[in-house]
């Protein structure tokens, strides 16, 4: 693993370690995954939570090392052991210092902020947040259960058993949507900077828009022998990928070259490849 990435995880681990820490765990809010099992422990039977978390961190993380393998768990390394550390530092912190915000939406929030960028930016560099990540992959090896509904079962498991622990039905609702907060910034984290935009292109003047694009924008292109369904003419069709920015410019360039072009635009969510994660060839 290269320095950036682990500064990046440490980072993130960072984030939603102070986020656990000085919003959530004061707030009272309900959560999922290994901290909202700590959170329950220690409302209900008065266990510390950050012992709990050391606990159940560490010992997921040897689990998955003896039955996933070596691979898997060197993934989960950062966030079994980081995480635990963290938050117990920063929990001790809080305790000195007392919460940042007495107001449970501030606390949704910035809760919702810091688990979703910080669990985002983990799973960008490859990396897992480990807990009830490595459940969901345990029992997807030796049961064949899919992943993404087993962990959202686990987590779910774990909401309900902390509805007999809170003081109020509003913590419920509060935490019901800082789970769907942080779990929709996620998936911003994940796609955001990666997203393009993909053209495709059909025109009778198809080579002077193919030359448009690679002269004139510099993008790649790809041509597709087409035919009309209606009319049985064969052609081309032109497509290629764009950012954002590009669009306008591009779509009015299409069709000053040709006002009739047959223009479909679809948004991908990430492209690998030259141009884009690798450099141009040079002509």
């Amino acid at each position: 693993m290269s320095l950036k990435k682990l500064a990046i995880m440490l980072m993130a681990n960072l984030m939603f370690s102070f986020g656990s820490a000085y919003f959530l765990v004061p707030s009272g809010m309900i959560s999922g995954g290994v901290t909202g099992l700590a959170l329950g422990l220690d409302r209900g039977f008065g266990i510390p939570k950050d012992i709990t978390v050391w606990v159940l961190q560490v010992a997921l993380f040897l689990l998955g090392l003896w039955l996933v393998g070596k691979t898997f768990a060197a993934t989960t390394l950062i966030g079994s052991f980081a995480y635990p550390l963290l938050f117990s530092l920063f929990t001790r912190l809080q305790d000195r210092t007392g919460p940042l915000t007495d107001d449970p939406l501030l606390c949704m929030v910035f809760a919702g902020l810091t688990f979703g960028i910080g669990i985002g930016l983990v799973l960008r560099q490859g990396g897992s947040t480990g807990g009830t990540d490595i459940v969901a992959v345990i029992l997807n090896k030796k049961l064949g259960l899919p992943v993404s509904g087993t962990l959202y079962a686990v987590d779910a498991v774990v909401l309900v058993t902390q509805l007999f622990f809170v003081d109020s039905a509003e913590q419920v609702l509060y935490g019901i949507l800082f789970v769907l907060c942080y779990s929709v910034l996620v998936d911003v984290v994940l796609t955001s900077g990666k997203s393009r935009i993909q053209l495709q292109i059909i025109s009778p003047q198809y080579e002077a828009i193919n030359h448009m694009i690679l002269r004139q924008f510099d993008r790649g292109s790809t041509l597709y022998r087409t035919e009309g369904g209606f009319s049985r003419r064969e052609s081309y069709a032109v497509q290629t990928i764009i950012g954002k920015r590009e669009l306008f410019r591009l779509r009015e360039a299409v069709l000053t070259i040709d006002q009739d072009a047959f223009i479909v635009i679809s948004q991908v969510s990430e492209v690998n490849g030259r141009g884009f994660t690798l450099e141009k060839i040079a002509e």
